[in-house]
């Protein structure tokens, strides 16, 4: 069966970091908590469904607790309950300590290394970005490109000029040796193959890191390195946006998302973190999954549970939900879970 692998960098208190959509400001802890509500959530996608698959939550703490809240540690032992089994992995693919941007992106290396089999490179790996829900796992499985050498991610439809931490499509095109003068983006949230060719992509990227490092140039990001080892011809990636697609929810976001997200077999949702994660999460930790159950089981249930249909006329509840969850951390002597797990 195939391994699915999230994988989560977990700060310590008083690390400087900034992670725009997980609804946790400068709190480790809180930080901590938002991004496990998305690793149990996705897991039970995963395990609601049936469909057999390995899970994986690879972390650089032994004892991830010490770092998070009294929430982070339920959650974790509802991630156990789901059958998640968890791995240690240091970061050693860490960008400079001076990169307070997404710092974390790129310990998806770290995760390949520590759970593809170098023993089994045949092995199908699936990497996902823990804010993410799967939706059709098995036809997901079902159509990994047999080819050995290139890899299924989701490519980004930004302009060429688009800034996006520091560089651009045209600025990696620019790069000497790229064949492309906009390549496409890369996006982080899915890195599916074979393990053997997963294991060569890491390498193919320190190579790159390094030779770029000596030319001044710096790519702090998974998403920018991933591109430019595309663009450079060192790896060889398949745009799978008919499985997968970043999703931005609400109305206030400006994304061009995918035409038809009911059609996916996974949805990433950035801005789910703290909002509809966080709903779902509750109902596991309470053990209350019936209705979860069955809006992971029914598309538009489940288009409606993650506010990707109806954000227009639930947009007043969302706020109002949120407001109160602000609310409740101001409170904290009064602090209780909400009583509704939808």
């Amino acid at each position: 069966p195939p391994i699915v692998v999230q994988y989560l960098y977990l700060h310590a208190p008083g690390d400087d970091f900034t992670y725009p959509s997980a609804r946790a400001g400068a709190d480790a802890g809180r930080l901590a908590a938002r991004y496990l509500e998305c690793v149990a959530v996705q897991a039970a996608s995963l395990r609601f469904s049936g469909i057999d698959c390995e899970l994986v939550l690879v972390l650089n703490l032994d004892d991830p607790g010490a770092v998070s809240d009294e929430r982070g540690v339920a959650l974790l032992e509802v991630i156990d309950e789901l059958g998640v089994r968890r791995v240690v992995a240091p970061y050693d693919h860490a960008p400079g300590s001076d990169v307070t941007m997404f710092y974390s992106s790129r310990y998806v290396f770290d995760a390949i290394l520590a759970t593809a089999p170098a023993d089994e490179p045949d092995r199908p790996l699936w990497l996902v970005d823990v804010d993410c829900v799967w939706r059709n796992p098995g036809r997901a499985f079902a159509t990994l490109d047999a080819d050995e050498d290139a890899l299924a991610c989701v490519t980004i439809g930004y302009p060429p000029d688009w800034d996006v931490s520091g560089h651009t499509r045209a600025s990696i095109g620019a790069l000497p040796g790229s064949t492309d003068a906009a390549p496409p983006w890369i996006g982080g949230e899915l890195l599916a193959g074979r393990a053997g060719a997963l294991r060569e992509l890491v390498a193919a990227c320190e190579r790159l890191d390094a030779e770029l490092a000596a030319a001044g140039i710096r790519l702090p990001t998974e998403e920018q390195l991933l591109t430019a080892a595309g663009a450079l011809g060192r790896a060889r990636f398949i745009d799978r946006s008919d499985l997968a697609g970043r999703i931005w929810t609400g109305p206030r976001h400006q994304a061009a998302n995918p035409e038809d997200p009911a059609s996916l077999a996974l949805w990433h949702l950035p801005s789910e973190k703290g909002l509809s994660f966080r709903r779902a999460a509750t109902a596991l930790i309470r053990h209350r999954t019936g209705t979860l159950r069955r809006d992971l089981g029914e598309t538009d249930r489940a288009l409606k549970r993650f506010n990707i249909a109806g954000a227009t006329t639930t947009r007043l509840r969302n706020d109002a939900w949120l407001s109160m969850q602000k609310l409740r951390t101001l409170l904290p002597h009064r602090h209780r879970e909400p009583s509704r797990d939808e």
